[in-house]
């Protein structure tokens, strides 16, 4: 059996799955972006240099000569399943058609959960709704994609979930109280709570919010002090730090980029990591990694509930963090408050957090791919 797996690039939290479907799927991956996506951090690493794959952009080419590319060899060796990561505007109805054309099994792998409402989005709606009910089977991020797949009308048996996974390995490593002293003197803070953003600094990330809420906390005398941390860079970086200067907050402190090989430390320093997102017309926070990696360091995590991570299965409310609603400041603020005036509190939430975290592995993950390509193939057979 080959499988082939269509996404746009291989991303440093993908390699360790793409290694185990290259394994026992014998898949090849076909990666039809540059990496230029402007939700993409630049400075993060990307994989793919051990993986059987073809780079449909290698010479720079146009989105014309890399759909060619990618229908030659899909036609070529003849696959006997396709998977289409849903994304690329013109490469998944391409593709859906190949596979139709050639009788291919044909599989998206999705965790869209609200259809964008641009003017795009919304001409382009009936197509979408049209292949999600066509794939012979649907590979979904967690729970509330499967939700969101049958309100669009798609078979539920059809749809299997692959438990969206960062690497444990990189983020649960452990972490002296030296090098946690040593960090907080390379920020400048003593013996302050710390509350943790990352992430890049645009509109559908609601750092307004967080900073909102850090302003209704700054006089209260229940709590103990506080300094947040905001790491990431983005078009809104301006904005933030003047919204901080209008609303005279000195308790917040910005850091340009924080290289993921050590973030694992600022989780650990972290008391909380708030993870505010918020619907745009354009996007809806498909899951959150950071949610993954904060868990590996007993970090309580505070997310709204416009992130896929805190809808989807993995972050539970009062269970193993705390879920608020989105653009709500003040709901934000009631829940740093609970947290950072509760050692009891933060000591329950992050044992629950990491162990929790232990069982969302990359072979879980690929699990749900292994299942809904062996589906995929027994369901075209009887079409």
């Amino acid at each position: 059996m080959r499988v082939a797996v269509i996404t746009n690039f291989c991303p440093f939290y993908r390699v360790k799955l793409f290694r185990i479907l290259a394994r026992e799927l014998h898949a090849t991956f076909f990666f039809f972006s540059d990496a230029s996506e402007k939700n993409w951090e630049q400075m993060n690493p990307t994989g793919a240099d051990e993986l059987p794959a073809v780079h449909l952009r290698r010479g720079g080419a146009g989105t014309l000569r890399m759909l060619s590319r990618l229908i030659h060899a899909l036609r070529r060796k003849r696959y006997d399943v396709f998977i289409q990561g849903i994304s690329g505007r013109f490469v998944v109805p391409v593709t859906f058609l190949l596979a139709r054309w050639q009788r291919t099994p044909y599989i998206v792998w999705t965790g869209f959960w609200h259809h964008p409402q641009t003017l795009f989005h919304r001409l382009t709606f009936p197509l979408v709704r049209h292949i999600y009910r066509r794939a012979d089977a649907l590979i979904a991020y967690g729970t509330h994609v499967r939700a969101y797949l049958i309100s669009l009308g798609v078979d539920p048996q059809r749809i299997f979930i692959a438990w969206n996974t960062a690497d444990n390995e990189r983020y649960n490593q452990p972490v002296s109280q030296n090098e946690i002293h040593a960090l907080r003197a390379h920020l400048g803070v003593a013996d302050e709570r710390i509350v943790l953003f990352v992430g890049r600094l645009s509109e559908e990330k609601g750092v307004e919010v967080l900073i909102n809420a850090l302003a209704l906390l700054r006089d209260d005398p229940a709590l103990p002090r506080v300094r947040a941390v905001i790491c990431g860079r983005g078009p809104l970086a301006a904005a933030l730090r003047a919204q901080c200067s209008r609303l005279q907050l000195t308790n917040v402190t910005f850091l340009d980029y924080v290289a993921n090989d050590i973030l694992y430390q600022y989780y650990a320093l972290a008391d909380v990591l708030v993870v505010p997102s918020i619907t745009t017309r354009s996007f809806k926070e498909p899951w959150g990694l950071i949610v993954n990696e904060a868990m590996n360091q007993g970090c309580v995590v505070i997310a709204s509930d416009a992130v896929g991570a805190a809808r989807g299965g993995l972050l539970e409310h009062e269970r193993n963090g705390l879920v608020v609603p989105e653009r709500d400041p003040a709901a934000l603020a009631g829940a740093l408050r609970r947290v950072l005036s509760s050692a009891a509190l933060r000591a329950q939430l992050g044992h629950a957090a990491r162990a929790t975290i232990a069982h969302w592995t990359y072979e879980r993950m690929a699990q749900g791919f292994i299942d809904a390509v062996a589906f995929s193939r027994r369901h075209h057979e009887t079409r």
